[in-house]
């Protein structure tokens, strides 16, 4: 499909993806943040796997961080808003 084209190649054009560390962030039964990492890129990945939506709550989710899928910008105070089964490439 066109969407998963889309995100093969933001994934191909993300060294952090690519070859970064790996660290969970958030970890609960329905939603996962995970961190992808270099030296000059960080890259998060949301996911939650819930029909209902989510506030995920950590201190590392901070600063203003760009949604790769939708080109939106995200302000993070500690949380973030994950809609009901959903992706989130934040750069």
């Amino acid at each position: 499909s066109s969407a998963a084209s889309d995100v093969y190649k933001r994934q191909t054009g993300s060294n952090a993806l690519c070859h970064g560390s790996y660290r969970n962030v958030v970890l609960t039964n329905h939603q996962l943040i995970f961190e992808r990492r270099t030296d000059d890129e960080r890259m998060l990945v949301a996911i939650n796997a819930s029909d209902a939506p989510f506030t995920a709550h950590n201190g590392e989710l901070g600063g203003t961080m760009t949604d790769l899928l939708t080109g939106n910008e995200i302000q993070m105070s500690g949380q973030l808003e994950m809609p009901p089964y959903s992706v989130q490439y934040l750069k």
